[in-house]
């Protein structure tokens, strides 16, 4: 039997399997993405303050790789009197029930299906793509595919935001932050073994880019005004408009 890496309450993965969640994960995700991913609650809202410059009547917005639907319910909280439509994608089943569930008011408008973001088709003239730390799991081709297909997507004016993890340019910088990264799950409460075991079961799976690379990535796939609205330490957040 394949050994099992714990890294939180009820968070596992199994190893030789590459990188996934367990089936039961979804109930304790919302809580683990907070112990893992810096300033989660602050993102989300400012991507729902970035938000309300595209954001109308009749837009469709994607969210690719949108896990327990938190950020949907996020922008339907705060855009309530907008009537857009909103599909989000994601690869565990479990995590679209939660999803469901954490949005039952608005299933006329929000949509949650199973999906590979990378075999996707997206409706023309959508508005936002949304995607919060699930293109590090993509190749640098898979990149340059998915932006292009995003960008031939957005109508002019629509925006790509998304949640990036990035390599540092200087290899000294990247001990220091990946050390200090360790530091605030620590303090969050994980234990030195979760921590560890979380980074050994993503070591094939993540592919990280330095900053100018994926702006370079974004260019390829037609993008011109791209800039920055979020950095800590290796965790970086771009707006990217058509």
């Amino acid at each position: 039997m394949k050994n099992k890496n714990y890294f939180g309450r009820g968070i596992t993965s199994i190893e030789g399997t590459g990188w996934k969640f367990n089936k039961n994960v979804s109930n304790q995700f919302d809580k683990h993405v907070r112990q893992s991913i810096p300033h989660y609650d602050d993102i989300q809202k400012y991507i729902c303050s970035l938000s309300e410059w595209f954001l109308k009547d009749g837009s469709i917005v994607y969210d690719l790789g949108c896990s327990t639907g938190e950020t949907a319910k996020n922008l339907f909280k705060k855009f309530s009197k907008i009537d857009f439509k909103y599909y989000g994608y994601d690869l565990s089943n479990e995590m679209i029930k939660i999803a469901k569930k954490k949005n039952k008011k608005n299933l006329k408008n929000c949509i949650f299906n199973l999906g590979d973001i990378n075999k996707l088709k997206f409706k023309k003239n959508s508005r936002v793509f949304y995607s919060i730390l699930t293109f590090p799991f993509l190749n640098s081709i898979q990149r340059i595919q998915l932006y292009k297909k995003i960008f031939k997507s957005l109508d002019h004016g629509g925006a790509m935001i998304f949640v990036d993890k990035i390599r540092s340019k200087n290899s000294c910088y990247e001990d220091i932050f990946n050390q200090a990264y360790f530091d605030f799950k620590i303090d969050n409460k994980l234990t030195h073994a979760q921590v560890l075991n979380k980074s050994k079961s993503i070591r094939n799976a993540m592919q990280l880019f330095e900053e100018n690379e994926i702006e370079n990535f974004l260019k390829l796939a037609g993008f011109k005004k791209i800039e920055p609205f979020f950095r800590w330490f290796n965790f970086i957040g771009f707006i990217a408009i058509k």
